[in-house]
């Protein structure tokens, strides 16, 4: 039987088997992260705004070092489309439409989150290597229409530690989907981030909930230790 870690977390220790581990980084990509990107540039957010979520850039970068060095299955996901939308559902077109970005918008850098597109890469900063996964995803969280469950039970994967943008969107979707399903998911929340802070503080609240029958919420740097 594997020997489990005890990572500090609250609201209690997560018990953490290395060898059946993956980091899961969510959605840092251009579109969402970086200055020219869509929800950056083309919505014109505040340069407060872009500041916190790439906030968490440079502590990624240590987190998968870190992964490497442990050999840690490390997954992207990237949120992007089809180019004809068929693999977008109509209720999201809808709700992106009312949001003020829809789906497959022109901007300064292309069309936004449309795979292939500059917006739906990942931000320079984190290089992908060879025997790293990415996955485009339709949804907002990663099971919804592709094989990551399927991935994740071929390798052995049983825990993972979800970090990316934003908190309370693609990221608790994921958690909460990865939970349900029986993973043991640490949400690793100095690695995530939002564009408003009650955003991200509601997100981690909500994982808070219930003295832990909702989730566990941890940081980067009590899992490298």
């Amino acid at each position: 039987m594997a020997e489990l870690l005890s990572v500090p977390a609250r609201p209690h220790v997560f018990p953490m088997d290395i060898a059946r581990c993956a980091l899961l980084v969510i959605d840092v990509q251009n579109d969402f992260c970086h200055p020219e990107g869509f929800c950056m540039g083309d919505m014109g957010a505040s340069a407060e705004t872009i500041s916190r979520v790439r906030a968490i850039i440079p502590r990624l970068g240590e987190l998968i070092a870190w992964a490497r060095s442990q050999s840690l299955q490390i997954v992207f996901t990237k949120e992007a489309h089809k180019p004809d939308l068929s693999d977008a559902p109509p209720a999201k077109v809808l709700r992106y439409k009312n949001a003020g970005y829809p789906i497959g918008s022109v901007g300064c850098r292309g069309q936004y989150l449309i795979r292939g597109e500059w917006g739906s890469q990942v931000v320079e900063e984190l290089v992908t290597q060879p025997g790293d996964i990415v996955f485009d995803k339709p949804g907002q969280s990663i099971f919804v229409g592709t094989d990551f469950d399927a991935m994740l039970t071929e390798r052995g994967i049983t825990h993972l530690l979800v970090t990316g943008v934003t908190t309370e969107c693609c990221v608790l979707a994921t958690y909460r989907t990865a939970s349900d399903l029986g993973y043991y998911p640490l949400l690793l929340e100095d690695c995530c981030a939002a564009y408003e802070p009650w955003e991200h503080e509601a997100a981690v609240n909500v994982l808070l909930g219930e003295n832990g029958a909702v989730g566990w919420v941890g940081d980067s740097q009590a899992v490298i230790r």
